[in-house]
């Protein structure tokens, strides 16, 4: 797609199904995505729409947990945790993207955590395109502010990954203003 603009949409608190993009019902958006040069990007839904299974030893309650142990593939008993999926354009970025409507609670660790199996999972998977991925969008209409809990996720996902990836936190004051990402060649 090379539109202009564009949102995405994660009727979360409704189904089961995976966040998608929309060209209408701009009130709807969770997130507004810019796309001045109209670069042809393709959008990617993970949660609710791939099941990756963790196979290895890696454990997000270990805060000891070593990226080495971590291992992933279609089939398994346990569901690694998902972002909701990716904008990437192909050779030229990956940024992976997690849509929260929360003011209160562990949504950002909840966020990284998701970003950091995600993103594990990709590495593993697609070891020639790790170079690609940027920095990771958390989409949060409800939170306007800095997160007091920024920094720590940051330095964990970097740790985690190994990748010098830092969490963008992109809200809107109370709820009234889509949370806009700008695509910038």
């Amino acid at each position: 797609m090379n539109n202009s603009e564009f949102g995405l949409i994660d009727d979360q608190s409704l189904s089961n199904n995976p966040a998608y993009t929309s060209f209408l019902d701009k009130e709807k958006w969770h997130l507004d995505i810019h796309n001045p040069f109209r670069k042809d990007v393709q959008y990617k839904a993970i949660d609710n729409c791939i099941d990756i299974f963790r196979t290895g030893r890696y454990n997000l309650d270990d805060v000891n947990r070593n990226p080495n142990d971590f291992s992933s593939d279609s089939v398994g008993n346990e569901l690694i945790k998902r972002c909701e999926g990716f904008l990437f354009k192909e050779n030229e970025f990956v940024v992976f993207i997690e849509i929260k409507v929360r003011t209160y609670g562990k949504w950002l660790k909840d966020a990284r955590e998701k970003f950091e199996e995600t993103i594990l999972s990709f590495k593993e998977h697609y070891p020639n395109k790790v170079d690609l991925i940027i920095n990771p969008i958390v989409s949060n209409k409800a939170h306007y502010s800095v997160h007091q809990n920024l920094m720590v996720q940051n330095r964990i996902l970097k740790d985690k990954t190994e990748l010098p990836l830092e969490i963008i936190i992109i809200g809107g004051p109370n709820s009234r203003k889509i949370p806009s990402f700008f695509l910038i060649p």
